[in-house]
């Protein structure tokens, strides 16, 4: 999976990339939480190389975590540890199965396209001035006011 050929694919841009974020099931206002179980089953990696990566973003302080209390099935009360979406977004960042690549992908197509839509707003918006600018009285411009 790792190999060159593998990451010249095109990033699917489709909603079903998106959607699969609407399944994290813990909901609070408009923020989404995952625990660690689901992240598991969304990157599709192994439970100790998901706990290995998730020690090193909190030793570098990009994600805390969140500790709930749940109710499982046979009615016992449970303190889960749960992460955000952003929180998940950089665990996806962290992993190599297909899903994590292909959201990386992903997020740098939707990073290149904003940088790209700055810089042609900055473009039009600096022909917009030097017309402006061109179209003024040059003589009013520099006029002294002494």
């Amino acid at each position: 999976m790792n190999n060159a050929s593998s990451r010249n694919r095109q990033p699917s841009t489709d909603k079903k990339t998106l959607a699969v974020f609407e399944n994290l099931s813990i909901c609070s206002g408009s923020e989404r939480y995952a625990t660690r179980n689901q992240i598991k089953k969304l990157f599709d990696v192994p439970k100790k190389t998901l706990s290995d990566n998730i020690a090193r973003l909190k030793k570098d302080g990009l994600i805390r975590g969140a500790k709930i209390r749940l109710t499982a099935k046979d009615g016992k009360k449970y303190n889960t540890e749960v992460f955000n979406l952003p929180e998940v977004i950089k665990i996806g960042f962290r992993l190599r199965s297909e899903f994590a690549l292909d959201l990386q992908d992903f997020a740098s197509a939707l990073m290149v396209d904003k940088y790209n839509q700055i810089v042609e707003e900055k473009r039009m918006l600096e022909i917009e001035l030097s017309y402006a600018w061109n179209k003024s009285d040059i003589d009013e411009l520099y006029k002294r006011t002494d």
